[in-house]
Order: structure tokens, then C-alpha cells, then sequence
């Protein structure tokens, strides 16, 4: 089976299997109108010495490393390869550099809990335990706890390195169908139209 192209810093919205927490994880996305394919994200760091990419994903038990080679094969899979991630000031240094300090970091179940209560258009009992846990103000820190999603969202997202991503502005709250559908939809087009009308 042909693998689809991938290099560091790209972004992989991935289907993961059909257990009760991947199905569980699609049906939110599906009640929010949102495509119901990838449960989980997966960002390409490098090669191994066996010529594998490999990443970084956020997951229960803390963010650890990952193969992306089931991932690259499999046709369900949306990178956003063909993004443009401009490195012209060291930005996917930067990246690769977060990304090896976010190892460890835990998981947000806060966030998970706030996702699910919307999915349900519980909105109100949402916001009420949004309290329970915020990222930090200062965007130079990292998160003191992420889910797959939001890793990638936040690590695109930092001052040195700020590349376009989905849910600008929101990155705790981007989930993998935001991935999935941005890599489909090759959204970084438009993302770039709306930077260049700003700056005009």
C-alpha cells in the first residue's frame, strides 16, 4: 500500500481503531457536525535509523512518542503535508524543541469532559467546570496538560514558531476533526488570504 508523504512538523489526524473511547470520541465530533473519522492526532518529528517516522502524540498517560507508520498508509489518514510552514527564522527548530519538552505532559481530562458537555450542547455545566483548569496566560508557556489535538494546536501556535493551524484562538478546544477537516480542506489557503487582508 502506498504511504502518503510526511516530514517533521507536519500534523497527522488519524483513525485509531474502533474501541469504545475512539467510537466514543467520533460520535462527539459527528454531534458537533463535524467529521467523524480521526479520533486522534499524531505531530512527525523525524526519522529513525530504520528510515520510520516518528512522532509525538499526547495521550492518558502523558505525552509520549508515537510511529506514524501505520498512520502514513492507511487512507483514512489527513496530513497537512502540503501546508506551507515557513522556516525562515528557525520556526521548525523551535517546534521540534517544544514538542521534546512537552514529553510527559499530562493529559487534560478537564478539557475532555468540557468537549464531551458540548457535544451534548451542555454548554452551562461546561463552562461551570472550565474553572477546574486554565492554560496559561502567557502564551511563551507551555500547557500544564493537553489531549493529541490541542498539543498540535498549541506547539503551531507558539510566538516562535506561528504557523497557521485550526481553532485559532482556541487551541485547547481543537479536537481531531478540526485536524482532519483543515488537512482536507487544505484550509491553510484561506488562512493565508485572511493574514494578507489583515496586514493590508
Amino acid at each position: 500500500m502506498k504511504s502518503i508523504p510526511a516530514a517533521a512538523g507536519d500534523v497527522l489526524a488519524v483513525w485509531t481503531g474502533n474501541g469504545l473511547i475512539q467510537d466514543l470520541i467520533r460520535v462527539g465530533e459527528a454531534l458537533q457536525g463535524k467529521p467523524a473519522v480521526a479520533n486522534h492526532v499524531v505531530i512527525v518529528t523525524h526519522q529513525d535509523q530504520a528510515g520510520r517516522w516518528m512522532g509525538i502524540q499526547g495521550q492518558p498517560g502523558g505525552v509520549g512518542p508515537a510511529d506514524c507508520t501505520p498512520y502514513l498508509s492507511d487512507s483514512r489518514t489527513m496530513s497537512n503535508h502540503g501546508e506551507p510552514k515557513p522556516n525562515d527564522h528557525g520556526q521548525l527548530t523551535s517546534l521540534l524543541a517544544s514538542a521534546a519538552k512537552s514529553l510527559g505532559i499530562g493529559y487534560d481530562w478537564v478539557g475532555i469532559a468540557e468537549d464531551t458537555l458540548d457535544a451534548f450542547h451542555v454548554e452551562d455545566l461546561s463552562a461551570m467546570i472550565n474553572p477546574l483548569w486554565r492554560w496559561p496566560s502567557d502564551h511563551n508557556l507551555l500547557p500544564g496538560h493537553v489531549v493529541c489535538s490541542s498539543l498540535a494546536a498549541m506547539l503551531y501556535d507558539l510566538p516562535s514558531i506561528g504557523w497557521a493551524h485550526p481553532d485559532l484562538g482556541t487551541e485547547r478546544e481543537c479536537e481531531p476533526a478540526d485536524w482532519w477537516r483543515w488537512s482536507q480542506a487544505q484550509a491553510w489557503k484561506d488562512s493565508r488570504k485572511v493574514l494578507a487582508q489583515a496586514t493590508t
